[in-house]
């Protein structure tokens, strides 16, 4: 199996990160601010904060919340701002950012636009300033599209939303770990991250950074193992999110992932991921069967890409690479249901390849092979 479907889980990961969960899970079992247990997984959740805030440039470690993942802090984000009025939001958003919307608007608490994409992927930040009314509340963007892998101008974002007085909410779920995040230079209220994509760390742990002085209602209340005379949920920062017994293996794991891009650079695994999939956008623009979606973005600055053969439904060339090829990919919508409009790829969606920093050459090569085999052949006998 040749894996290239990393914009979804990646793999494989880091030496670093399995022996971090193993020395995780040989270790006693301890609870961070819980009375007679080690101290060590303090410092595991503490260093891990710290790497994060390293990581995105964020002032204050402990402004960074640990969750489930991307969609707890999409949720916690969205739900917890107690949003009224009106909504900015863009076509290329996935569907842990549409669903909560669609749930706020039947609720009568919100009502969105929404601003579209050329067939790049690019959303302009002028048409998200030209959207904005006087009773906008929010903006809410992804930094990079699953489906294109386009990132987005999020300076230029965060200044129009600080002018309007929107509070900017942002899906950094594919840029973490691969695209440069700079929150002490753009105004960025809300950034919610998963933990099992190109940071390296597992399925199940990711964070929000909550710009202070902002505060939000939380999801979910309960223990903290401290304080547990209160009736009410502690509130000091991150305690306040963190209600119950954490996701010690995840966030070990997380830390030594982070630790991970730390160490090698967001810049050095951006340039080596762009050049794979240079490579491959390079190749598959030769076969006149394949429609390359986001030509420009794929050919110069996308982290993934996404296409279609001619004659085969998405779902159905998936599924054929996959079983005839030994090829892990992604197909179909991409739970980001609104952008296969302006990219043309509606009402299917398309094959998406996602290589890693670990992806080799060699990887490519076979890929390509099997996509000029199944343009030329169909289904092998």
């Amino acid at each position: 199996m040749i894996y290239l479907n990393n914009a979804a889980t990646s793999f494989p990961k880091p030496p670093e990160v399995h022996r971090a969960v193993a020395e995780c899970l040989h270790s006693e079992p301890f609870h961070a601010d819980r009375v007679g247990f080690d101290r060590s997984a303090h410092n595991v959740i503490r260093g891990c904060r710290e790497n994060l805030a390293r990581l995105f440039q964020a002032s204050d470690p402990d402004s960074i919340v640990l969750t489930s993942g991307a969609t707890e802090s999409l949720n916690l984000a969205l739900f917890g701002s107690c949003l009224r009025g009106h909504v900015v939001t863009t076509a290329i958003e996935h569907n842990s950012v549409l669903r909560p919307l669609r749930r706020l608007e039947k609720a009568g608490r919100i009502r969105k636009t929404v601003v579209s994409c050329d067939a790049n992927g690019w959303v302009a930040p002028v048409d998200i300033a030209a959207a904005i009314r006087p009773d906008t509340c929010a903006i809410v963007v992804n930094h990079c599209s699953n489906v294109t892998g386009q990132a987005q101008d999020l300076a230029a974002i965060a200044s129009v939303a600080s002018e309007r007085g929107a509070v900017l909410i942002v899906d950094a779920s594919q840029s973490a770990g691969i695209v440069e995040i700079d929150l002490s230079d753009w105004r960025i209220d809300l950034l919610a991250f998963a933990g099992h994509k190109s940071l390296y760390g597992l399925p199940g742990v990711g964070g929000l950074y909550i710009r202070e002085p902002l505060s939000l209602e939380p999801l979910k209340v309960g223990g903290t193992g401290v304080r547990s005379d209160l009736a009410d949920q502690p509130r000091e920062m991150p305690m306040y999110y963190e209600a119950g017994t954490p996701n010690t293996p995840g966030i070990a794991a997380l830390d030594a992932g982070v630790r991970f891009v730390l160490d090698h650079g967001v810049g050095e695994i951006r340039r080596q991921v762009r050049r794979l999939v240079g490579r491959l956008a390079a190749e598959l623009a030769t076969i006149p069967e394949v429609r390359l979606y986001a030509p420009d973005a794929a050919r110069d600055s996308a982290c993934m890409l996404s296409f279609n053969i001619e004659g085969l439904d998405p779902e159905e060339a998936g599924y054929l690479l996959d079983q005839s090829f030994g090829m892990a990919i992604r197909s179909g919508l991409h739970c980001a249901p609104l952008i296969h409009r302006p990219l043309g790829s509606a009402p299917g969606g398309s094959i998406r390849v996602s290589p890693s920093y670990f992806t080799t050459d060699r990887e490519i090569d076979q890929f390509l092979d099997a996509v000029k085999a199944l343009v030329a052949h169909g289904c092998p006998a």
